[in-house]
């Protein structure tokens, strides 16, 4: 099957995604992209042009992007993002045709009438339509009576594992995220310094960069906690996996505190899940859907510093209870976000797709 997919390829999500369909024999894989990104030799790259840095250039290209598909000529189009990508095949009018929803693009848009009318027509034009979590498939309903098909982005779990070599003279409270405040580091930051007041052998990791890094750094030096966090900056899974894995895997604890429901499923907590390592997780989009409350984690209420400077506490002051929720999450991972499962899954939809829209 020749497969052309729309999507940003700066990011490591979309990375991801073309790596592992690039690995499967069945499939000769073209992608549509402004960005170039990380690039892998046995697939084609067809690039579109950045001409004002704005949602506007998406306009601007769908007829160029129209004709890139059609001289591809493939024997499916998957989009990734409805109403950016999946806007332009939609715009196509190519089938069969799958849109990937991601999260902010159907609960951030419909605040925006022009986005709502976006998302509505690009849905309208799919054949198959995908989301990540159980969370966006029930949101979903509500811009289309179309089938949704929850399929997780889940992780390897042979290269995502349990590390054997942690110190033991620290206890190491790690978070990736953007440094953006949908992300809620500031609260992470916070809690941490109320609890490293009591326990002195503790380190707060943060793993990321955006545009609050230097109010964050600022914020360490306000709290006086300066010398017990590090910033590592923004490290990139694909392009340096073992640096990001050995950071990963040698927390001890692990906090994905998003404030907004556009957190759909969180990779991240996933992640940490795989390398058994428990996770302190908000109440917000698909986080508690990922994240067990009490078995393979901590729920806690967004922007709530107290509630996780208590959950902090727990698991610093009790080694077993960590030890318990990460076994746990581990094995939830093996069970529901096996990666090489969750990929088969997308083979099977593009092969299902294909012969339902040719009968």
């Amino acid at each position: 099957m020749k497969l052309c997919v729309l999507g940003d390829n700066s990011s490591v999500h979309i990375q991801k995604w073309i790596k592992a369909l690039a690995e499967k024999k069945e499939l000769e894989i073209h992608v549509i992209t402004f960005n170039k990104g990380v690039q892998f030799d046995n697939v084609k790259y067809h690039y579109i042009k950045n001409y004002s840095n704005t949602r506007f250039d998406f306009f601007l290209n769908a007829f160029r992007v129209r004709k890139y598909i059609h001289e591809i000529a493939p024997d499916l189009v998957h989009a990734h993002y409805a109403t950016s990508y999946g806007f332009l095949g939609a715009f196509s009018g190519f089938r069969p045709y799958i849109i990937t929803a991601w999260g902010a693009d159907i609960f951030d848009s419909p605040d925006s009438f022009v986005m709502n009318k976006i998302l509505h027509y690009s849905y309208k034009r799919t054949d198959a339509i995908a989301v990540n979590s159980l969370f966006s498939q029930k949101y979903l309903t509500q811009y289309t009576g179309k089938f949704v098909h929850e399929i997780p982005f889940g992780v390897d779990i042979q290269k995502f594992a349990p590390a054997t070599n942690k110190n033991n003279d620290k206890i190491r409270i790690g978070t990736i995220r953007t440094l953006s405040e949908k992300y809620g580091v500031e609260y992470l930051i916070r809690a941490f310094a109320k609890v490293s007041q009591k326990y002195s052998n503790l380190q707060l990791d943060i793993v990321g960069d955006g545009p609050l890094k230097e109010f964050l750094k600022n914020l360490c030096i306000e709290l006086e906690i300066s010398d017990k966090v590090v910033f590592y900056g923004y490290v990139n899974q694909n392009a340096e996996f073992d640096k990001y894995i050995s950071l990963l895997s040698h927390f001890d604890i692990f906090a994905i505190l998003s404030v907004l429901d556009s957190e759909t499923f969180g990779v991240a907590a996933v992640e940490a899940s795989a390398c058994a390592i428990p996770v302190i997780a908000t109440k917000v989009g698909g986080l508690p859907e990922v994240i067990d409350n009490e078995s393979s984690g901590i729920i806690v209420s967004p922007r709530n510093v107290e509630e996780t400077a208590n959950a902090l506490e727990r698991l610093i002051s009790n080694a077993e209870l960590r030890n318990e929720m990460g076994k746990n999450g581990r094995l939830k991972v093996e069970e529901r976000y096996d990666w090489k499962k969750n990929v088969d899954q997308m083979v099977n939809l593009y092969f299902d797709t294909f012969e339902n829209t040719k009968k």
